[in-house]
């Protein structure tokens, strides 16, 4: 009974550490001002549909070394058979827009990212052509040539993703908008133009989540750990 005790202690230890390393810490920023974390944190992206006749690439920026990390791209630019009556929707699947939604970042401690969306032009036979626009998560990126109409304020119209979007203002700067929290699951609404844009933030829509260990995988490096300290008591004991 004791190395019993003994296991499901520290196996709940453990699992109390695992579960405390990969949730953000308290000082973290992830929203228009920025992406910051003070610990390395994975976060795992799923992408919902878009809105929109571009190709679009989703990834993320690395601000001190400039590189970007691609994580979820689409093959094509909408669904065969979307077009304007459905505002050209791209959802996932075999055959579909993205082929694999799936994806996951991890931010190293003490570095400053942007998440990107790069969209392409759409040649006559539907394939990719060249680079079009590309927006940031951190809206102090969204205005290089530091035009005063970037600040002004734009009204969000007809949105076919959200409905309780409609009306919405914001900063024409807010490329993208966040809502809910990286816990319970955030929601990341991207509008792909610029300041002539229809501002209707469905051309790119994805959700994010703080990565956590599936609990089986937490249980058994609990009962690892466990068995570990309880073989080096045990020879402890039989060296005395």
């Amino acid at each position: 009974m004791n190395f019993q005790r003994n296991i499901l202690s520290i196996a709940a230890a453990t699992t109390f550490f695992s579960l405390a390393s990969v949730a953000p810490a308290d000082a973290f920023t992830f929203g228009n001002s920025g992406i910051l974390f003070d610990t390395d944190t994975t976060i795992d992206f799923n992408f919902a549909q878009s809105h929109g006749w571009w190709f679009g690439d989703f990834g993320v920026k690395d601000l001190s070394t400039g590189l970007e990390t691609l994580l979820i791209s689409e093959t094509l630019n909408a669904n065969i058979g979307s077009g304007v009556a459905n505002d050209s929707l791209g959802t996932a699947g075999s055959g579909l827009a993205v082929v694999n939604p799936f994806a996951s970042f991890t931010f190293k401690a003490g570095t400053e990212y942007s998440l990107v969306l790069n969209s392409y032009k759409v040649t006559p036979t539907r394939t990719r052509g060249d680079l079009a626009n590309t927006v940031y998560s951190t809206s102090a990126l969204n205005n290089p040539f530091n035009d005063p109409n970037w600040n002004k304020p734009v009204t969000i119209g007809d949105n076919n993703y959200d409905p309780l979007l409609n009306g919405t203002t914001v900063k024409a700067s807010d490329r993208v908008l966040f809502e809910g929290d990286l816990f319970s699951g955030l929601k990341l609404s991207f509008e792909d133009n610029g300041l002539d844009a229809d501002h209707d933030y469905d051309d790119f829509i994805v959700s994010a989540r703080v990565a956590v260990p599936e609990p089986a995988t937490l249980l058994g490096l609990g009962l690892v750990a466990g068995a570990m300290a309880f073989s080096r008591r045990r020879k402890e004991s039989q060296a005395s």
